[in-house]
C-alpha cells in the first residue's frame, strides 16, 4: 500500500467513525478518547501475616468469660466489719463460732484459726482469744462449738486453753476483732496447750495464704 492509498483509508475511516457518531436525530456523540477517562486509582496494602492478631478478638472473649477462679475466703455468723453476736462472747454463751471457708489453696495440708483483739496490746503482746489447728481444709466448716479429732488449741491470753469470746472493759469503746483462717503446706508440730502466741509464730512459718473476717463488739 503506497503513501496516497493509506491517507485515504484513514480518511475514509475517519468518515465512518463520525457517522457511527450520528445518532440519526441530528445529535453528535463525542467520540470515545480514552484520555478523557483515566483509569481509577485502586489503593492497596500489603499485609504481614506475622503482624496479625486476635488481640480484639480476645479481649471480647475475656471480658465475656467467667475463669472460675476463687480467693480463699472464710465465713462467720457476722458480716465482715459488723457487730459479733453476744452470743459468741463473755456475755453470752462465750462459745466458739460456726465457721466455713472455701477455694483452699492446693498444697493445703491443714488449717488454723485464731481470734484476736486487735483494738489492745497487753506486755507488748496481742491479746488472743483462740488458736485451733490441726484442721482438715477438706471439711471447709466447723461446727458451732466443735473441736475435731485431731485438732489443737493453744492456752489463750486469759490463761485457759481453747476458745475465749470477746470481752471489753465495760464503757471500753467498741473493740476490734479479726478472725483469721491460714491454710498451712505443713501440720503444726505443737501440743495441746502450747502459748498462743508460739501457735501464731510458728502458723506464720507454714502460711501459704489466709483471709479473715472482722468485727466490732462492746459491753
Amino acid at each position: 500500500m503506497n503513501r496516497r492509498t493509506a491517507t485515504i483509508s484513514i480518511a475514509a475511516l475517519g468518515a465512518v467513525l463520525l457517522a457511527a457518531c450520528d445518532t440519526g436525530d441530528g445529535k453528535q456523540l463525542t467520540p470515545y478518547d480514552p484520555a478523557d477517562y483515566p483509569a481509577p486509582v485502586v489503593e492497596t496494602s500489603v499485609v504481614d501475616p506475622s503482624a496479625a492478631s486476635n488481640s480484639d478478638f480476645d479481649a471480647d472473649l475475656d471480658t465475656g468469660l467467667d475463669t472460675g477462679i476463687e480467693s480463699f475466703s472464710l465465713a462467720a455468723p457476722w458480716l465482715e466489719g459488723g457487730d459479733i453476736d453476744p452470743r459468741y462472747t463473755c456475755d453470752g454463751e462465750n462459745i466458739a463460732p460456726s465457721l466455713s471457708w472455701g477455694a483452699v489453696p492446693a498444697g493445703t495440708v491443714e488449717i488454723a484459726i485464731a481470734l484476736v483483739d486487735e483494738s489492745e496490746i497487753s506486755d507488748g503482746q496481742p491479746i488472743v482469744h483462740w488458736v485451733i489447728g490441726g484442721l482438715d481444709p477438706a471439711e471447709i466448716a466447723l461446727v458451732e462449738g466443735d473441736v475435731p479429732p485431731g485438732a489443737l488449741q493453744a492456752l489463750n491470753f486469759f490463761g485457759d486453753v481453747g476458745y475465749e469470746g470477746p470481752c471489753p472493759p465495760t464503757g471500753d469503746e467498741s473493740h476490734f476483732y479479726r478472725l483469721t483462717a491460714y491454710a498451712l503446706n505443713q501440720q503444726l508440730e505443737l501440743a495441746d496447750g502450747d502459748p498462743a502466741t508460739e501457735f501464731l509464730d510458728v502458723i506464720a512459718t507454714l502460711t501459704v495464704a489466709s483471709t479473715d473476717v472482722t468485727g466490732f463488739y462492746r459491753r
